[in-house]
């Protein structure tokens, strides 16, 4: 009974996931939510698969998709701009409390070595799954039914950041990741123009 009792306790937690609410907009314009973005990069993993030129346990990418946010269900979503060096300690250390405390109910150090997997990103699965979740945003932008929620917040902040070298060159790692960022960042660039007149192309050198 003590099982089952946890792992239900456990649920009622992960649900939250549904409920936690990220900056990005949907096509729909709602909100997107935690579990929606988790579930996004499982998807697009399933799909790239057969396409990675370097060889990852599939498994284990599914896992750290699943898991990587999992302490927002407790410690909360902070969107990025919002996030200054102070916050981001802040961030941390409440996050491995969440995620110690919803594996008090589980009791599986398999949960908290993905979390620490993923929070180190020194594996290839971890390497992955971190391009997975900022590429999901680009997909948003792409996918949103408007992009006037973002618009130019904060002296075009998101927009410097997605469109810069930087960023794209993250995924210079696996070539079709960069394929499809480079074909997701060309449809955004397109509605940034047509939709509130913006070049996007003063923002690729930006840092």
């Amino acid at each position: 009974m003590t099982v089952a009792k946890n792992l239900t306790d456990f649920f009622t937690i992960s649900e939250r996931l549904e409920c936690e609410m990220r900056l990005t907009r949907m096509s729909n314009g709602n909100e997107q939510a935690v579990a929606s973005h988790s579930w996004n990069m499982i998807m697009m993993a399933i799909a790239l698969r057969p396409y990675l030129k370097n060889p990852v346990n599939m498994e284990a990418v599914m896992e750290l998709c699943a898991i990587h946010d999992l302490p927002e269900a407790i410690a909360h979503d902070i969107p990025l701009h919002q996030q200054t060096a102070e916050i981001k300690q802040q961030k941390h250390i409440k996050e491995e409390q969440a995620i110690n405390s919803i594996n008090s109910l589980l009791q599986d150090e398999h949960i908290i070595a993905r979390f620490n997997e993923y929070d180190l990103r020194q594996s290839p699965e971890s390497k992955l799954v971190k391009l997975l979740d900022v590429l999901d945003t680009g997909i948003q932008h792409m996918c949103c039914k408007d992009l006037s929620y973002v618009g130019t917040f904060q002296d075009n902040f998101y927009w410097k950041l997605f469109f810069s070298d930087s960023f794209a060159n993250a995924f210079d790692c696996e070539p079709i990741l960069r394929s499809v960022y480079n074909e997701v960042r060309g449809r955004v660039a397109a509605r940034l123009k047509q939709e509130l007149g913006i070049d996007a192309e003063q923002f690729y050198k930006a840092e």
